[in-house]
């Protein structure tokens, strides 16, 4: 009874905890959801808030990390000796070069700039600056007006095998030529077979150095002949040298013949010919071929008419068409007279008459008489051009070779 009485008691001393939460209505909780709800909504649609200033990297956990390339490749500086800036047009050396392009045409160029030529221009008595091609003679055979922007000239010319040189000058008052520059003398190849026909053979070994080939020969060889000469000399006389070479060996049969049938065609296959009947053939067959628009004179253009008519088989109908040039005139009889430099005989009256084969291209031909005190000078240029389209079965007609053709062709 007591001890109830005690617990009562001790209970109600007890202090109460009055911050504790009160129930929760649920009317209340249901209001604080849907308040709570649409606070969430607000913040969500709202705009995002930037920093004024990027935030720092800690680069320290990367720092092992390979960087990805630089786009531009990186070149090394270029050497001094590359950066030469602009080149000048010309150096104004005042060279001349001429070099043989092939049997019939003269390359020319000349290291003259425009200053010079223009100088040059204007001293001569005519205003005009020449080019002009000789034979080794002197005689000359072309002439060539040139401009001061002008830098090179492909020149025709009719001699093969000849020794040409070439003078970049003007006329004086006097007619004297004034030469400004004057090239090395050149010769133009040949247009034909070359009339030797040997051949030698030699092994020179491209595992020993000229060096060791020329140590290995020493006294061998006789004054002013060439390394290679005195190896095959060597190898045809079958003396013992440190290397493997083959020794020359005559033509069997076969081989001759197959040599011959690419040779001679048909005709060798019939019969036999010799080493020098051989040579006579090949000559006879090129001869046979038209060269630049010109039969032959052994051959008869007649023969080429029949066998190239367009209505088949042989026919006595034909064409053939060529052009000549014949300039005449007249001066004092005992003038100098010049057609692009050549004298020309005067007749007793004064007449003149040159007269030339007319060949394909552009012509400028200057004609020139000196009075026989040579205090007056009396100048012509003659422009000439031809361009000639022959129609099937029309060939030219073959005309005197030992005429010549032009001077003065342009191209």
């Amino acid at each position: 009874m007591e001890s109830n009485q005690e617990n009562k008691k001790t209970e109600d001393q007890e202090p109460k905890n009055t911050d504790l939460p009160k129930p929760v209505e649920p009317e209340q909780e249901t209001l604080r959801s849907s308040a709570l709800a649409s606070s969430l909504k607000e913040d969500h649609l709202a705009d995002p808030v930037l920093n004024e200033s990027p935030q720092e990297i800690d680069t320290s956990a990367h720092k092992f990390d390979l960087e990805p390339p630089s786009q531009e490749p990186i070149y090394p500086p270029k050497p001094a000796y590359e950066d030469l800036g602009e080149l000048p047009a010309s150096y104004g050396t005042r060279r001349l070069f001429i070099a043989p392009r092939d049997p019939h045409y003269l390359f020319c160029y000349w290291d003259l700039n425009f200053d010079q030529l223009a100088d040059a221009e204007r001293i001569a008595c005519d205003g005009k600056v020449f080019l002009q091609i000789y034979e080794e003679s002197g005689q000359r055979v072309q002439q060539i007006h040139i401009q001061p922007w002008s830098k090179d000239w492909m020149v025709h010319v009719q001699s093969p095998n000849t020794v040409f040189y070439a003078e970049i000058g003007t006329y004086r008052h006097d007619g004297f030529f004034e030469i400004l520059t004057r090239s090395t003398r050149v010769r133009t190849p040949r247009d034909d077979m070359s009339p030797n026909t040997s051949s030698r053979f030699v092994t020179i070994p491209f595992h020993l150095s000229f060096a060791e080939l020329k140590q290995m020969i020493e006294g061998l060889g006789s004054d002013g002949e060439r390394l290679a000469d005195t190896l095959c000399r060597l190898q045809e006389e079958g003396y013992p040298l440190p290397f493997e070479f083959e020794g020359r060996e005559e033509m069997t049969e076969e081989d001759r013949l197959k040599l011959l049938e690419t040779l001679g065609g048909e005709i060798v296959k019939r019969t036999w010919k010799g080493s020098e009947e051989i040579i006579e053939l090949i000559n006879n067959r090129f001869e046979l071929r038209p060269s630049s628009g010109q039969w032959p004179p052994s051959s008869h253009w007649l023969a080429s008419s029949s066998l190239t008519s367009p209505y088949g088989g042989e026919r006595d109908f034909y064409m053939n068409l060529n052009a000549e040039v014949i300039i005449y005139g007249g001066t004092h009889p005992d003038a100098d007279l010049r057609i692009d430099g050549k004298k020309i005989q005067l007749k007793e009256d004064g007449t003149f008459y040159f007269h030339f084969n007319f060949d394909e291209g552009q012509y400028h031909i200057p004609v020139d008489a000196t009075s026989p005190d040579g205090q007056e000078l009396r100048s012509a240029l003659l422009s000439l051009f031809r361009a000639t389209d022959r129609g099937k079965g029309v060939d030219p007609t073959a005309q005197d070779t030992e005429r010549g053709g032009p001077l003065g062709k342009a191209d």
